[in-house]
């Protein structure tokens, strides 16, 4: 008698413990490595996407309100409301390549493939590369907002769908890496 309820204790810890795991599992995570090996440096950042949502929770209002950025005045380049009608022209053109610039020493690639929006910049002269892919369901839901207002909130929601590399920062100091996955 005892050795069965021993056995089904076991059991049923044993079960609790792999559907925990399985969950945990199931938790998307951001993670951020960053070397340098000039400095002998490496820092990685591992954090599941609901700490990331919880953390823009607690941000002060200042900056974030209701899990959206406002830019507003004194925010250099395009307005979000400039940003947004561009947005809207650059989604119904489907997969091209919007901007190519080359020059001597960089070349610049922004495109639209699929549901991806990858934007290119090697510099060969400096030993840079710079690789960024997001879909475009998160710039939608970045883009979400009203006004000057930025979503954030929407766009992390999205981006816990994504798995795989987001960015890539190569040059000859350092190396970036942000990508997605279901756990460390």
């Amino acid at each position: 008698m005892r050795r069965s309820v021993v056995l089904v204790l076991t059991l049923a810890v044993a079960a609790l413990a792999a559907s925990t795991s399985w969950a945990q599992a199931k938790t998307p995570w951001i993670h951020v490595r960053v070397e340098e090996p000039q400095k002998e440096s490496k820092v990685s950042v591992n954090v599941p996407m609901t700490v990331a949502m919880a953390a823009l929770a607690l941000a002060p209002e200042k900056v974030v309100s209701g899990g959206r950025v406002h830019l507003g005045e004194g925010c250099k380049g395009p307005s979000v409301v400039e940003l947004r009608r561009r947005w809207k022209e650059l989604r119904a053109s489907g997969d091209a390549e919007i901007v190519s610039v080359e020059e001597k020493s960089q070349t610049v690639k922004i495109a639209r493939a699929g549901d991806r929006i990858r934007v290119r910049v090697d510099d060969p002269s400096r030993e840079e590369a710079v690789n960024v892919e997001v879909p475009v369901t998160a710039v939608d839901a970045l883009l979400s907002g009203e006004g000057e207002d930025l979503n954030l909130r929407a766009a992390l929601e999205e981006l816990q769908k994504l798995r795989g590399e987001v960015v890539r920062v190569d040059d000859k100091n350092s190396k970036v890496r942000i990508w997605i996955d279901e756990g460390i």
